[in-house]
């Protein structure tokens, strides 16, 4: 333990030590950059979320081209994926991670595996006040998973290479399973600018009228749950 500790200060003094122009550009590895690529496709999908809803809005039909926006938004947390399973392998190659990389691993993650995700279920049609609450929940967990993961990670069994035995909660880019989903809902139509008008499993009032902050859709309590299981402490889920 004093040794992990001594070796964080003298990571912390090199950035500390280095007054320069950039000098955090310049002290950034190579498995940094490809984190921050993460980081950049969590990003693009959440721009391309927003821009498909500007190009569709207040129209009975999405314009010609319009859909392959949405798609893209749908593929670029993948695309974020990929980066994200690489930097750990080039951190590895290369004698190991830095600080920085790891505070960084977790923000990227929570952009394109919890923002993004969240913005394209409001994009949607998951746009009413309980459905909001529920994505907002969504992302919260999210956030407190990747916080406990990097709080704790050196607390959880280790095999005989270094690497945790399992994760404790489900992980957060897990919600790819969700983003899949929703990439097929849009093939099916099932979204608010889309054929159907709506996405499945449609809407209940829990309180008040029709129409009003009582209805959620029932889709938003599959993003409930996924929040519930990440933030879980006793469910474990191996490592690959």
């Amino acid at each position: 333990m004093g040794s992990d500790t001594a070796e964080k200060k003298h990571q912390l003094q090199q950035y500390r030590d280095d007054t320069g122009h950039f000098s955090l550009v310049r002290n950034f590895r190579l498995a940094d950059l490809i984190t921050i690529m993460n980081g950049v496709c969590g990003t693009l999908s959440v721009l391309s979320s927003v821009r498909f809803a500007l190009l569709s809005s207040n129209l009975p039909a999405p314009p010609p081209g319009s859909v392959r926006v949405l798609y893209l938004a749908h593929l670029l947390p993948i695309l974020g994926f990929g980066f994200d399973a690489l930097d750990g392998k080039v951190a590895r190659w290369m004698g190991g991670g830095s600080m920085l990389g790891q505070e960084m691993d977790s923000l990227a993650d929570l952009v394109s595996f919890g923002v993004a995700p969240a913005t394209l279920a409001f994009v949607l049609g998951l746009r009413t006040p309980l459905d909001a609450l529920a994505l907002v929940l969504f992302v919260s967990a999210g956030l407190a998973r990747l916080a406990r993961f990097n709080a704790t990670v050196a607390l959880i069994p280790a095999d005989a290479s270094g690497k945790s035995k399992y994760f404790e909660g489900l992980p957060i880019p897990s919600s790819l399973a969700l983003t899949a989903t929703m990439a097929f809902w849009v093939s099916k139509g099932w979204h608010a600018a889309g054929a159907h008008g709506d996405v499945p499993l449609g809407v209940v009032t829990l309180f008040g009228h029709k129409g009003g902050w009582g209805d959620v859709h029932v889709a938003a309590g599959i993003f409930t749950a996924w929040a519930a299981m990440m933030v879980s402490k006793t469910l474990r889920v191996p490592k690959l």
